[in-house]
């Protein structure tokens, strides 16, 4: 139970286009997360997203952003751990081609039955056919798009 008496919310899994935003300095991607943290919404990041928005923005301010998500309050950083969760994940690289990182997203939303926060929903909507049970999605509007 939380503080004010009502459950503890359901963990969002952040995937590899918020992390490579963050790593970018998006400033409303990071005031999202923050808000998120204060707010008390538990988090995921999956250290192999975290390994993928790297390899896309590598230069030391991208670091020190990335590496600032293990301060948050409600942020849990995920690694894969032994040989279950390799396994697992795969299991899930093979039956939806999806990249390692990505691969880790899908194998906590999936096996955690939590929702994964995104800038592409349409990826993970793909995707989610190819597993037992489909994938709960949370797209971030880009205020910038019409429509």
């Amino acid at each position: 139970m939380s503080e004010d008496g009502g459950g503890v919310p359901t963990p969002l899994i952040l995937d590899v286009s918020v992390l490579i935003e963050i790593a970018r300095g998006d400033t409303d991607i990071m005031t999202l997360i923050q808000d998120y943290d204060a707010a008390g919404q538990p988090m995921v990041v999956p250290a192999l997203a975290v390994t993928a928005a790297s390899i896309d923005i590598h230069n030391e301010e991208a670091a020190d952003l990335l590496g600032g998500l293990e301060l948050f309050e409600h942020i849990e950083i995920a690694p894969l751990h032994g040989v279950e969760q390799a396994l697992a994940l795969a299991a899930v690289m093979a039956r939806t081609g999806l990249e390692p990182w990505d691969a880790h997203v899908a194998a906590i939303a999936d096996a955690a039955v939590c929702p994964i926060l995104t800038l592409d929903a349409a990826k993970w909507r793909q995707h989610s056919e190819d597993l037992d049970d489909r994938l709960y999605i949370v797209e971030i509007a880009d205020p910038d798009e019409e429509g």
